[in-house]
């Protein structure tokens, strides 16, 4: 019984959290390159929104790093610079928000 009370109280914050973000999210697969510390990296875009994305990388950074990320972030989804800080970590890659 307890197990299930978690998992509804999951999926209730999962709603709320989703009812509170600023910018859609939109689910893709792009591979991309982002520049931070004058140095070149690649990555794969997971999701992006008008706020940020998030990239899959095997590289490591630090939360508070600033970034250039090239991607499809055009109205016409044309490749383009977006500057941005890293705000999230995960074993997988990391999370920035674009600066405006």
């Amino acid at each position: 019984m307890r197990q299930r009370k978690t998992q509804d109280e999951r999926r209730l914050r999962r709603s709320q959290n989703k009812q509170m973000r600023r910018h859609v999210r939109t689910q893709c697969a792009e591979d991309t390159h982002f520049v931070t510390q004058r140095r070149l990296f690649e990555g794969r875009i997971i999701n992006r929104s008008a706020g940020g994305t998030y990239i899959q990388s095997k590289a490591r950074f630090y939360i508070g790093q600033d970034v250039v990320v090239a991607g499809p972030f055009a109205e016409d989804q044309s490749e383009m610079k977006r500057h941005g800080k890293i705000v999230r970590l995960d074993d997988r890659g990391f999370a920035v928000r674009f600066h405006f």
